[in-house]
């Protein structure tokens, strides 16, 4: 079995190889009926679970389905910018920067398919903050634009407050960067996300709110040029991703490989080190925020499609169906005997 380094960089000018494994040769073979030799991904973080679902596509399926060199992966917030040069020819990452990005048309870009089908609408507190009486604080739900702001302004309201009850703060980066502000206590409440249950609770605040909401919140996006081009790659690594959260997701509470897969990224040449909120990402991701077979209903794009028209990310005569080509994941739910979703019928 050929193995290389697990690397994941920061910036995207120049892309590493990770350390998944991939089969040799004869197994995973040339990768010439694909067109392209490798998985080539760049994902908007580093979180642990998209790591270790990267990990798991190419341990178990990316090599049997053509890819004959090891994934080419790399976690940035520059994953855009990786994909429009043609470092990569694969993105996942918010659907509100892709559908702005869709909208721009600068390049012509498709998605293909659904990483997260629902949106996790997360709403904290830092330590010594009334829970009850949250008008006049300061919040984040990110920087101008974020469609974190939007989900902040909906849960205000779900608890019967006006978004202009509150100081709106604008924080750069993501969450992470909000949870940092937030136990510092340079804001009072902030949109968060599951993972944060863990350290904002032990640095005395409280999670006030947790719904998750039917969204195609986070989808796998490439140029139409590299889709026309080089369709049978881009099947082949859906039916990769789908595979992988199937498996992961097995057992009746979705436990069943859990240690197998947490032990192929902790694992030599992988060595990733999980923090124990690392790990209990495992349920809230397959249970909560996973598209377990790659799609979400139609009726979930067009509710999205309507924010994001209100939040104006994109023109109001925008339509998403012009920018979605689904062939390859109705062949891969096919192929691994999952229903077609989005439903045909339905667009």
């Amino acid at each position: 079995m050929v193995r290389s380094r697990l690397k994941l960089i920061g910036v995207l000018m120049a892309l590493t190889l990770i350390a998944v494994a991939c089969g040799d040769d004869e197994g995973g073979g040339s990768g010439g009926d694909l067109g392209v030799a490798r998985v080539e991904l760049a994902i908007d973080n580093d979180d642990f679970m998209n790591q270790l679902a990267v990990i798991v596509a190419e341990e178990r399926y990316w090599p049997d389905l053509g890819f004959a060199e090891d994934v080419e992966y790399a976690a940035s917030d520059e994953y855009l910018a990786a994909l429009f040069g043609g470092d990569v020819w694969m993105a996942q990452g918010e659907s509100d920067a892709i559908w702005a990005a869709m909208a721009e048309g600068s390049v012509d870009l498709v998605g293909v398919g659904v990483e997260k089908d629902v949106e996790a609408w997360f709403l904290g507190v830092r330590e010594d903050v009334d829970p009850d009486d949250l008008s006049g604080l300061k919040i984040s739900g990110g920087p101008p634009g974020d469609r974190n702001i939007t989900v902040g302004e909906h849960i205000l309201e779900d608890l019967g407050y006006s978004p202009d009850d509150l100081e709106w703060v604008s924080i750069e980066g993501g969450s992470d960067e909000r949870l940092t502000a937030l136990v510092a206590g340079q804001i009072d409440v902030a949109v968060l996300q599951p993972r944060h249950l863990l350290p904002l609770d032990e640095e005395g605040g409280t999670m006030i709110y947790e719904e998750y909401k039917d969204a195609p919140q986070e989808v796998w996006v490439t140029t139409r040029d590299f889709y026309e081009e080089n369709e049978a790659a881009v099947c082949a690594y859906l039916e990769g991703r789908i595979a992988a959260k199937q498996w992961m997701a097995e057992g009746d509470d979705y436990m069943d490989n859990k240690d197998e897969a947490v032990g192929l990224a902790e694992a030599e040449p992988y060595n990733l080190d999980p923090s124990e909120g690392d790990l209990e990402e495992w349920e809230a991701e397959i249970t909560g925020n996973w598209s377990l077979d790659g799609g979400s209903p139609v009726a979930g794009f067009e509710a999205w499609n309507d924010d994001m028209i209100s939040n104006e990310n994109v023109p109001a005569d925008f339509d998403w169906k012009e920018h979605f080509e689904f062939g390859c994941l109705w062949e891969a739910q096919e192929n691994l005997g999952l229903e077609p979703n989005p439903n045909p019928d339905d667009l």
